[in-house]
């Protein structure tokens, strides 16, 4: 039996513990794909300049799937694509003034990002993003570059218009200029990737953002000087689903 046989039965054997993911034993000269449906994501952003946190609602999921070759086990590359999806929510923020304004937010994901696997030493994957120590299986560093648009529905009342000139229930919609680009990288074993998921941290840029409409050009600009610019801290985990 070759060792990317051997490869593939010990991820099956994996994946009949966890339960939630579909793993295709193919040839040696094929690649092994991993499916992951309806994991779960969570996570956060934090808008430097405002300090406040953005959590993702619950009910956002990730489906997508992964190719991993093996031909040794210190010559494992892979390619792993998808989607997230995160429905539309509200947090309460204090974008203009002193008081928390609640507003509509969407994360909309921009295309699907084309994500690579490579074999790295085992001693990138000791730290505490290591649950199963080294020898348990290979070290890996996974770099998924994603995009979305960040969109925002303030009501026009909490604009500080005058009544006069408001529809009742108007409001206003935001959406940042371009595409964020999350630099999702991290460091995880073989057996994490499939049965535990990654967590990714690191910094995000938000862009501009622009309103519609009228008094849309000012709102936009007010959000840009509140929310925009570098060195925004994120976090993102995406997990197995709970078990039925």
């Amino acid at each position: 039996m070759s060792l990317k046989i051997s490869r593939v039965a010990a991820l099956a054997a994996t994946v009949g513990v966890v339960g939630t993911l579909s793993v295709a034993a193919t040839p040696a000269s094929a690649a092994s794909k991993i499916t992951f449906k309806n994991w779960v994501v969570s996570g956060s952003v934090t808008p430097k300049l405002l300090n406040e946190q953005v959590t993702l609602p619950p009910g956002s999921t990730f489906n997508g799937y992964s190719l991993i070759e093996a031909p040794s086990l210190e010559n494992i590359t892979g390619t792993l694509t998808g989607t997230v999806f995160v429905p539309p929510f509200t947090a309460k923020l204090k974008l203009l003034g002193l008081v928390p304004t609640e507003v509509g937010l969407t994360f909309t994901q921009v295309g699907e990002p084309e994500g690579t696997m490579a074999s790295v030493p085992h001693s990138n994957c000791t730290g505490p993003g290591s649950k199963f120590g080294p020898g348990s299986a290979e070290c890996v560093i996974l770099n998924v570059p994603t995009k979305a648009n960040l969109g925002i529905t303030m009501l026009d009342s909490s604009l500080g218009l005058p009544v006069g000139q408001l529809e009742v229930g108007a409001t206003t919609k935001c959406v940042t200029a371009e595409p964020i680009t999350f630099p999702l990288t991290t460091y995880l074993t073989l057996l994490e990737v499939i049965s535990t998921g990654p967590q990714f941290k690191g910094t995000v840029t938000l862009p501009p953002i622009k309103c519609e409409g009228l008094e849309g050009v000012a709102l936009g600009l007010a959000l840009t000087a509140v929310m925009s610019g570098p060195e925004n801290p994120f976090a993102l985990t995406i997990a197995p689903p709970p078990k039925a």
